[in-house]
């Protein structure tokens, strides 16, 4: 029979593997999608369940245009907190009149001392891709009812006009090399979604 301080030394020699592993599953665990069917070690999710018969031939380029679309409004909410542009990283995901846009906002919040708090839910679909002309569609129920303004200063709400808070957008992105960038945003306050 092994002694108690024999036992305890054991014990401790394996707690730091064991520690380590359950802090790397964790992290991996955090780092996938929040679909429950989705996880790091499922066999579905790799390269070449994507090339069965009755798979979307454009699926790759889908997922790329809708991770732009996705990081792009990543960088719009930081935006929206800080009231900074963050220019290299929108210029990872937007071009042109998306990015301007954006910037436009910023700078208009920014001068009347007003950022975002909380997060807009959104629910983007591409609803079309054409590779070879490199041009894809995007549309989304953007509802902004959990991303409130507020004035820097205070942390006061910011009285708004009456306006709807969620509606739908249709954005555009063009393939340039092998990436994806989101280049108009088109929202439509007229209907809800």
């Amino acid at each position: 029979m092994a002694s108690p301080a024999k036992n305890r030394s054991r014990v401790l020699r394996l707690a730091g593997p064991v520690l380590t592993c359950a802090v790397v599953a964790g992290a991996l665990a955090g780092c996938g999608s929040s679909d429950p069917e989705s996880t790091p070690s499922s066999p579905s999710t790799t390269a070449p369940a994507s090339k069965s018969p009755t798979s979307d031939p454009d699926q790759a380029a889908k997922d790329d245009v809708l991770s732009a679309y996705t990081n792009m409004r990543e960088i719009q909410i930081k935006m929206g907190a800080d009231g900074d542009l963050h220019t290299q990283d929108l210029a990872k995901y937007a071009k042109g009149d998306a990015s301007a846009d954006l910037k436009k906002s910023v700078l208009r919040n920014r001068s009347l001392g007003i950022k975002f708090t909380g997060r807009p839910e959104m629910n983007p679909k591409v609803t079309s891709v054409d590779t070879k002309n490199k041009a894809a569609t995007l549309s989304d129920c953007f509802d902004a009812t959990n991303w409130k303004p507020v004035y820097t200063s205070s942390g006061k709400a910011v009285e708004l006009a009456k306006q709807r808070l969620k509606y739908p957008v249709t954005s555009q992105a063009t393939l340039e090399g092998d990436t994806w960038l989101i280049t108009k945003i088109t929202a439509d306050r007229t209907k809800g979604c």
